[in-house]
């Protein structure tokens, strides 16, 4: 599809699509495909599923990506969190976690 991989990582690719930048981003079965104007972004959602099959789309601004809940809130800001992820690795640990801490760091170092 004539993107290019970013040199400093390799699940990155970049193309520059009507003279703005489209960023592909992957991790084993997710992807998140970035550019200005939405038309772009279907033609190659569109074009992905032509050579692999139908795939799960969301559009918007919340996302599921990686553990990670991201929110675009408007043009200059975005929020991450993983609350549900780390609650999920907490409940598989079978540890007995009952408290909160300000930092992981041992208190001796604070």
């Amino acid at each position: 599809m004539g993107f290019e991989i970013n040199l400093y990582d390799s699940c990155i690719e970049n193309k520059i699509i009507d003279k703005i930048q489209c960023t592909m981003a992957w991790y084993v079965d997710e992807m998140k495909i970035s550019h200005a104007n939405q038309d772009v972004v279907t033609q190659i959602i569109q074009d992905i599923e032509t050579k692999f099959g139908k795939i799960s789309v969301t559009r918007g601004h919340k996302h599921k990506f990686l553990g990670m809940d991201i929110n675009f809130k408007n043009y200059c800001t975005v929020t991450v969190q993983m609350k549900d992820y780390l609650q999920e690795s907490m409940d598989e640990s079978g540890l007995n976690i009952t408290h909160e801490a300000a930092t992981p760091a041992k208190g001796k170092f604070i």
